[in-house]
């Protein structure tokens, strides 16, 4: 339901994406135009909502073989995400510092975002570009300054900066490190030799009983963090504009709560679209305030599917838990195909989930604390038990742990957490390495998946 924009959403289906652009003709041209990205510029480059053709044009040729929501809330999601490389370039047009972090996936950007006129963006997120577009010239590139197959598809990452093309060179590129992944402090390392100067921020490790000290050392490593992003910028950071910043991020990630039970409880919405929106978390694709927008409307859709039970998905569905973000889009559609749905997930971004403390005295000590909620800064045990504590609210039947080819954290992590979650929840567990693009499923994983649902099946069979 999209009221507010004078437009009936068809009845909630997973559509083709043919289907997808005949939909896009029953538009109204009027309300395209209202959709522009850094609100409340209109003009008319700054639009985003457009045929899907021309995103497969441009290079994100995976599109063709996803299934996609028909809102339209979800189109103008899939719109927006597909238009970040040239926001981006936009942004450096108008002006505004275009500042890189790596590594911590969400609490610098709570920072850079409070400066006026910045945008932060996670070159990490371009570990999904080889599959988008189906094409391994960010991952060759890679190689060829020193980061082979041996590493995570991050790796991505190294090849957009030396390609120039992906996003603009960054005004600053602050780079996380420490307890995180270790294929991507190499990634850092080599583009900071490439770029020169670079801000680094520690991570450390989380440790029971040491969470003052620990939250003084991140909240010093911040500090410092400011103090370069305002000589950059010549505006001096206040508490005020911090605590506007905190603020804006919560609403994002209340947002993101909200949906995440929607779809994860209700079937409101598919897989594929709540990991994008869980995602946002990370630096808003490039835009708080018009991502914002976004999930408002996505949310509406949401609530109006439910008062209405017009669930996209069957409730009856297979009830699936999900460790690790899948590198190929493909597979979440593929397991809704195969007659189930996902009911929890552990992204690796618990950190860009939490809700900020807004009470606190000291807000940068709140974003530290929050950043020692995170995924990959604690033990494996940790991480799998937040898996498991939304897996058992759930009431999952099955675990899919989708692991990273050549991670190197995968290789000794995944078996850890696996071994944890059978131990725990006593359900089937498949675990898998995501073969690198090539524009569909490797058969070997879809002959796995499709055993791995039919003893899924069974089980339940077994119980009624």
């Amino acid at each position: 339901m999209t009221a507010d924009y004078g437009y009936q959403d068809p009845r909630p289906a997973r559509i083709t994406f043919d289907e997808w652009d005949d939909l896009f003709q029953r538009i109204p041209d009027e309300l395209i135009e209202k959709f522009h990205y850094f609100p409340p510029n209109n003009e008319p480059w700054s639009k985003y909502l457009f045929p899907p053709q021309t995103f497969a044009i441009y290079g994100a040729r995976h599109l063709r073989r996803l299934k996609f929501d028909n809102s339209l809330a979800a189109l103008r999601l899939w719109g927006f995400i597909n238009n970040e490389s040239e926001r981006l370039f936009r942004a450096r047009q108008m002006g505004k510092k275009v500042i890189a972090v790596m590594g911590d996936l969400g609490p610098l950007a709570v920072i850079v975002n409070s400066f006026p006129d910045c945008v932060a963006f996670y070159p990490d997120c371009w570990w999904w570009t080889p599959f988008a577009m189906e094409s391994k010239v960010l991952l060759d590139a890679a190689a060829q300054l020193g980061i082979g197959e041996a590493t995570c598809f991050s790796r991505a990452a190294l090849g957009a900066f030396a390609k120039h093309s992906y996003f603009p060179d960054p005004d600053l590129i602050i780079c996380a490190t420490g307890a995180s992944c270790d294929d991507y402090s190499g990634v850092e390392s080599l583009v900071a030799k490439m770029f020169g100067k670079v801000i680094w921020v520690e991570t450390p490790l989380r440790i029971c009983g040491e969470t003052a000290q620990l939250t003084q050392l991140l909240t010093e490593e911040y500090r410092r963090v400011i103090t370069a992003l305002e000589q950059l910028t010549g505006t001096k950071m206040t508490e005020t504009l911090l605590l506007n910043g905190i603020e804006r991020s919560n609403r994002v990630r209340q947002l993101t709560h909200r949906l995440r039970s929607l779809a994860y409880e209700n079937c409101t919405l598919p897989a594929l679209e709540t990991m994008m929106i869980e995602f946002g978390c990370l630096h808003y694709y490039s835009d708080i305030t018009e991502w914002t927008a976004i999930l408002e409307h996505l949310l509406a859709t949401a609530e109006y599917r439910l008062k209405g039970n017009l669930p996209i998905l069957k409730p009856d569905s297979l009830r699936l838990a999900w460790l690790t973000p899948p590198a190929d889009p493909l597979l979440l559609p593929y397991v809704e195909e195969l007659g189930a749905r996902v009911v929890a997930t552990e992204y690796v971004i618990n950190q860009a989930l939490t809700i900020i403390d807004t009470d606190a005295d000291d807000p940068l000590g709140a974003i530290a604390r929050s950043m020692l909620a995170g995924s990959l800064n604690g033990t494996s045990r940790e991480r799998a038990d937040l898996l498991i504590a939304q897996a058992e609210m759930r009431k999952a039947e099955g675990v899919i742990v989708s692991a990273i080819l050549g991670g190197s954290h995968c290789a000794l992590e995944s078996k850890l957490i696996a071994t944890h979650i059978k131990q725990r929840l006593k359900i089937p567990l498949l675990e898998f390495d995501v073969a690198p693009p090539k524009g569909e499923i490797d058969r070997q994983t879809i002959t796995r998946i499709e055993a791995f649902m039919e003893l899924v099946r069974s089980k339940r069979c077994q119980k009624s």
